[in-house]
């Protein structure tokens, strides 16, 4: 049954002849074990299966529209508009919650923190093999980093709607990069309340929009840079160069191994009735983390 004391979730859509993962997606959302979700469909007017999988959820999915669009920010703009949640969150048709708690920590560290933007780690994989590709860290991001290009990732954001109200919709003049503009307009336009939330929540599968290789790294150059500029914020080329080190690091560091599922094994002892022990967030080699749960547990019983 649904908390009413828990603010409304809206989780938006978006796909176009996608019917290999759109049923991944849905199923993504519906897993969440947060009680008050809306989820909204966008779809640009597939011509392939997936409006057939989409209708399959008909009772399940809050809103669905099917008509042509003007790229991927004119469908996000048409989803913001028919939500009805406190809160807007994104999961693009090819991409996953990490498990099913994702949404329930965000909100939860939202309440803690009394912030009004949310975001976290993302893992880049492969569509095929399911090797990761890039993991993309945000828990080094400050304001200035707009400066030089680099972003926390779009996917794992979930933000008040009041911003939305406040600064208006995503720009439609990108192609690319108005998530990035949409960024630099709310970060740069007052000092907003945000929060990192240490976790990855996002699995993507490569090759979206903004990630399909060298062909789009023009583009989105040219995007950035326009993005700055109409929102008056100081930045050069090179001075942009510094965002590549970033993804060089994305593409070299590993994420701890089984890092999406840690939490949701820690949660299922709890609900059997374990009781957690934390030490520390550091994690320590098997022989010697059995040495100091002994010792904790002959303290225990002592």
């Amino acid at each position: 049954m649904p908390n009413f004391n828990q603010p409304l979730v809206s989780i938006i859509t978006v796909v176009y002849n996608n019917d290999e993962y759109i049923r991944d997606a849905i199923e993504s959302v519906l897993s969440q074990d947060y009680s008050r979700i809306e989820h909204i469909v966008i779809d640009g007017g597939s011509t392939d299966g997936t409006i057939d999988i989409i209708k399959e959820y008909s009772d399940k999915i809050s809103v669905f529209l099917s008509e042509p669009d003007e790229g991927i920010f004119d469908a996000l703009n048409k989803g913001i508009i028919r939500s009805h949640g406190e809160i807007i969150g994104i999961l693009h048709s090819d991409d996953l919650f990490c498990d099913k708690y994702v949404i329930s920590d965000v909100i939860n560290k939202m309440k803690d923190t009394e912030t009004e933007l949310c975001f976290s780690d993302l893992v880049i994989v492969d569509a095929v093999s399911g090797k990761l590709v890039r993991y993309y860290m945000a828990h080094y991001f400050r304001r200035w980093m707009l400066r030089i290009g680099w972003l926390p990732p779009h996917p794992t954001v979930f933000l008040k709607r009041a911003i939305f109200d406040e600064f208006g919709l995503y720009s439609k003049n990108y192609q690319i990069a108005g998530d990035f503009e949409f960024f630099v307009r709310i970060f740069y336009g007052r000092q907003i309340k945000w929060s990192y939330l240490n976790r990855i929540s996002v699995m993507m599968r490569r090759g979206g929009a903004s990630n399909s290789g060298l062909k789009s790294i023009k583009l989105a150059i040219s995007e950035i840079n326009r993005s700055l500029s109409s929102n008056h914020v100081w930045s050069t080329s090179i001075f942009q160069l510094a965002r590549y080190f970033i993804r060089f690091l994305e593409l070299i560091v590993q994420p701890k191994k089984n890092s999406c599922n840690s939490l949701n094994e820690i949660k299922t002892a709890v609900d059997h009735g374990f009781t957690p022990v934390s030490l520390s967030d550091n994690r320590l080699r098997t022989e010697t983390a059995a040495i100091v749960a002994c010792h904790i547990v002959s303290l225990i019983n002592s």
